[in-house]
């Protein structure tokens, strides 16, 4: 399960980060600093070199050479991407829950899955009545 199945679910700004520098190192970004900002430098001044070595650090040279380009005296604002990343877990879930009621009963697999993600069972039970959130074609939203 990847980010990229849930690349429609993602904030405007997320989808331009990852257009910018690739859905991997947006990802990485956001796992990082999701839900902070971060002030872009354009690389001049000391300050700036150490924000940008902070970024860098975080999604390789290239994609902060990138960015810089681009938000270079901004404020980049990081969305978290909570919709898209229970989404993700979502699916980990149900795919986890397939895998172990080949061996175990749904309540032992439930049970199991509470634990690992941290959460109740009720919750569990619930993810697991839920369908994937796919995207709509502009197709699809005619019926």
């Amino acid at each position: 399960m990847k980010l990229e199945d849930v690349q429609h679910l993602l904030p405007e700004m997320a989808q331009l980060i990852a257009t910018l520098i690739g859905l991997p190192k947006a990802a990485r970004l956001v796992e990082v600093w999701g839900g902070t900002t971060f002030p872009v430098s354009k690389n001049k001044r000391r300050d700036g070199q150490i924000r940008y070595e902070a970024l860098a650090e975080v999604v390789g040279v290239d994609a902060a050479d990138k960015l810089t380009a681009h938000f270079g005296g901004e404020v980049l604002a990081i969305p978290r991407c909570a919709v898209a990343m229970r989404e993700v877990r979502d699916r980990l879930i149900r795919a986890e829950f397939d895998e172990l009621t080949r061996e175990h009963p749904a309540v032992h697999a439930v049970n199991q899955l509470a634990r690992k993600y941290q959460m109740t069972e009720r919750n569990v039970w619930m993810v697991l009545k839920k369908v994937d959130q796919i995207s709509e074609t502009p197709q699809g939203k005619l019926f």
